[in-house]
């Protein structure tokens, strides 16, 4: 994750380019549409002058989320930002419903299209600095995470589409009298509401919360290895309260026989490491347990198999820990997201364990594969 201080800067510095540069764009083609007397080049003239809103509201969603945390949200304003790229979704959507409107009554009033050079040399020039605008907003969205400008990004690349298919229109209505120019404006609008739905499921789903990547799921794993007697990193839970506040919590294995201190200490480290290196402040929970054993670590095994062979839903076991004393089994079961009843999954597979080993007791929890 880049700096704070980085990510502040490439918000303020595309946003405003942004804003700039599809007011240039709206002017534009609005002089072209006028020229032309193109429903579909003014429908994308309105489109573009939405962009300028958009990017408003994307550098205005981030200086709210840069608010100080306070007493009713101690953990910052920083989904916001997620507010925000969905507003500008909503933004655009409203766009292409206007650009449809108008293009179905050009359709039931048809009228000349006047084209000439200087409309088709505006358009050509607003398309090559829409390319520009995907590629900026699209390379910066990802490398600061930003929901808002990937957004951005994702418009104008539906812009540069429409805008082609605007001008194949412009030029090539006068050639038939079919009320092309319409019918251009109407696949504008469906290019147009097609970026906003895609904006706004992607948004959405950001702001519900959504599965970590395997990728950081791998990276805080490996973190937790270097940190004995640490091992493992099971059911990892994260919750985004903005790009750049990411909080979460993971449960370890450590051997039931460690040392508390040394426990605390690797835990300390481990949190400070991966606080650092990914900007993720993660509260570890705790499973002590004996499978290092040789006894244990078969009967573990022994275990997964028998579960598996049972339901082809079990996908692992973990926290795994025999109590000699009162022949009594404890680990936690994870299953994919397609189980439906996990309480009677339960008593299934209690009663599948107790056939094979009665002599034990069993306790375990089902968890849902979180990661």
């Amino acid at each position: 994750m880049c700096g704070t201080k980085e990510r502040e800067k490439t918000i303020k510095a595309v946003s405003i380019g942004g804003i700039c540069a599809n007011l240039a764009f709206a002017a534009g083609k609005f002089i072209a549409g006028s020229i032309s007397g193109s429903i579909a080049i003014t429908g994308d003239a309105i489109n573009n002058a939405t962009d300028s809103i958009s990017s408003i509201v994307t550098l205005t969603g981030y200086v709210a989320s840069k608010r100080r945390p306070t007493h009713k949200h101690p953990l910052g304003y920083g989904r916001l930002e997620y507010l925000s790229a969905l507003i500008v979704a909503l933004i655009v959507l409203l766009a292409g419903i206007e650009c449809l409107t108008s293009s179905i009554d050009r359709l039931r009033n048809p009228s000349t299209v006047t084209f000439s050079l200087l409309p088709a040399v505006i358009i050509i020039v607003t398309i090559l600095g829409k390319v520009a605008l995907f590629v900026i907003n699209t390379i910066a969205g990802k490398r600061i995470h930003s929901e808002a400008l990937m957004a951005s990004g994702k418009d104008a690349l539906s812009d540069i589409l429409t805008s082609a298919l605007t001008l194949l229109a412009a030029a090539t209505s006068h050639l038939t009298k079919i009320p092309i120019d319409g019918i251009a404006g109407i696949v504008v609008s469906l290019f147009i509401f097609a970026a906003a739905i895609s904006s706004i499921s992607e948004t959405s789903s950001a702001i519900m919360g959504e599965r970590p990547d395997r990728e950081t799921v791998d990276n805080i794993r490996a973190i937790i290895a270097t940190h004995p007697p640490l091992k493992g990193g099971y059911d990892i839970m994260l919750h985004s309260y903005g790009p750049e506040r990411i909080i979460g919590t993971c449960n370890v294995e450590v051997p039931s026989d460690a040392v508390a201190e040394k426990i605390f200490d690797a835990m300390t480290d481990a949190q400070k490491e991966i606080n650092e290196k990914m900007g993720i402040m993660l509260t570890f929970g705790l499973y002590a347990v004996n499978d290092f054993l040789i006894d244990v670590k078969k009967m573990k095994k022994e275990v997964l198999e028998t579960l598996k062979k049972y339901n082809s839903h079990v996908l692992s076991i973990h926290a795994f820990h025999i109590h000699y004393d009162r022949k009594l089994v404890h680990f936690d079961v994870v299953v994919d997201f397609t189980v439906k009843n996990r309480t009677h999954l339960a008593k299934e597979l209690t009663n599948v364990l107790k056939e094979v080993f009665p002599e034990f007791t069993f306790e375990f929890n089902i968890d849902p594969e979180y990661d």
